[in-house]
């Protein structure tokens, strides 16, 4: 509850109001949608080896970049060259040297070719949704990620404001839940960013 400041003695007709506690606002695991602080929050750290299936424009791999800094890499994996042709410029307009990217279709096996065990997290932001053959995917960031390495899943949350996406599409805590535990993987912890998504951590053991 907020608590309301001591009334000064000195002004008995002086109106205190309650001190600002922004902790109110927050339910503990929820967090912004900046990228930022969804990677930080996520376990990425500088020097890891970053693998984001399905990059997208790259919102979240020049952040990743900046993380992992000039010890790291980020391999910015996705379907469309045209995509990953726009990004490289990014990186070069940047200054950044540490993103890789790599045309893949991640809906066949070993599909990134990087090598066993040789990256440190895999991320998945806003991807999964998308995805038919899910498990296919995921045993490839499993055969990719190092023992103890970290995937981490950012998707639309079934108790979420949603405006861009059906209900239908959503992929929901049970099935991630079922896929991943199929690979052995660990669940680490959950967090909610924004107002539509969830984020599940999980390790590989």
């Amino acid at each position: 509850m907020l608590q309301t400041q001591k009334q000064n003695q000195d002004e008995p007709y002086k109106i205190s109001l309650p001190k600002f506690d922004i902790s109110v606002f927050g339910a503990g695991k929820k967090i912004g949608s900046d990228p930022g602080t969804i990677l930080e929050t996520a376990g990425v750290s500088e020097g890891e080896m970053v693998a984001d299936f399905g990059c997208g424009v790259g919102f979240f791999v020049m952040e990743i970049a900046k993380i992992v800094g000039n010890t790291g890499r980020v391999f910015a994996i996705d379907i469309s060259r045209e995509i990953l042709d726009s990004l490289k410029a990014k990186a070069i307009d940047s200054g950044r040297r540490n993103i890789y990217g790599i045309l893949a279709d991640l809906e066949k096996p070993g599909a990134t070719g990087l090598e066993d065990e040789s990256v440190d997290v895999v991320l998945m932001i806003n991807f999964l949704y998308l995805i038919k053959n899910k498990e296919v995917v995921l045993k490839e960031a499993y055969r990719i990620l190092k023992k103890n390495g970290k995937l981490v899943i950012m998707d639309w949350s079934e108790g979420g404001q949603h405006n861009m996406i059906e209900k239908e599409q959503i992929v929901g805590a049970k099935e991630i839940r079922d896929l991943t535990r199929k690979l052995g993987l660990r669940k680490l912890k959950t967090f909610e960013a924004g107002l539509a998504h969830e984020v599940n951590v999980f390790r590989k053991e």
